[in-house]
């Protein structure tokens, strides 16, 4: 298992490929995948326990990774590839005709580590809420992580979800959000935002934890 150098070190390497992707073709997403990289390097190369040389869409018995903020694609290709899915080559046909990394992820091409479509925002949370139900059921003890983007959070099938999971203790699905109230139209809180997104959580009957970006660099500092 990597330790916290070659966590650092896997996560420059990874937003090299998200810069050079996106630069290559002149489109593309880099603000949020940039932001990512640190979280789904972690996920990928420490916390998950999944199997990128058997990759099946039923993933049974492994944890499972769904990306509900699609546009951040590049982000998690890089992982992809990094962590032995595909070959890390593929990464130089993002975006371009006939290339399996689309803009937002898809399913239609077959491509390992990706289980779901999710060019429309606001639906990976409900997804992942059926997955984990799915594992409760089948007596499954690995996890369901769901990634989502602070302005989807707009859209109310978020908060059915949401509201799902905490009345049925599904207490094998972790759901981060990435808020950096920004979406592409400007601020979250001028498009149609909301406060204390914590006590939100928690009035449904979620564990919340928060994650400072200036304490977490300093926390890496100091591990090293």
């Amino acid at each position: 298992m990597p330790n916290t150098l070659e966590l650092q070190q896997i996560a420059s390497q990874v937003r090299r490929d998200i810069v050079r992707m996106v630069h290559a073709v002149q489109s593309g997403h880099p603000g949020g995948s940039l932001g990512c990289a640190d979280y789904l390097t972690a996920l990928y190369f420490q916390l998950m326990d999944h199997k990128p040389a058997n990759f099946t869409q039923e993933a049974k018995n492994e944890d499972v990774f769904i990306l509900s903020n699609g546009h951040i694609s590049p982000v998690l290709y890089s992982v992809l590839a990094r962590s032995g899915y595909f070959p890390v080559s593929e990464l130089a046909t993002f975006r371009k005709i006939n290339t399996r990394l689309q803009g937002h992820p898809t399913t239609h091409d077959g491509l390992p580590g990706v289980r779901i479509a999710s060019g429309s925002l606001g639906q990976g949370l409900s997804v992942g809420v059926g997955v984990a139900l799915a594992k409760k059921l089948d007596k499954d003890d690995h996890i369901v992580y769901v990634n989502m983007g602070d302005g989807e959070l707009q859209e109310g099938q978020n908060w059915e979800a949401i509201m799902y999971a905490g009345s049925h203790g599904l207490n094998n699905i972790i759901a981060s959000v990435d808020y950096n109230k920004q979406q592409i139209d400007g601020g979250v809180i001028e498009i149609m935002g909301f406060d204390s997104l914590r006590s939100k959580f928690e009035a449904f009957k979620w564990t919340v934890l928060e994650m400072d970006r200036s304490e977490e660099r300093r926390v890496g500092k100091e591990c090293l």
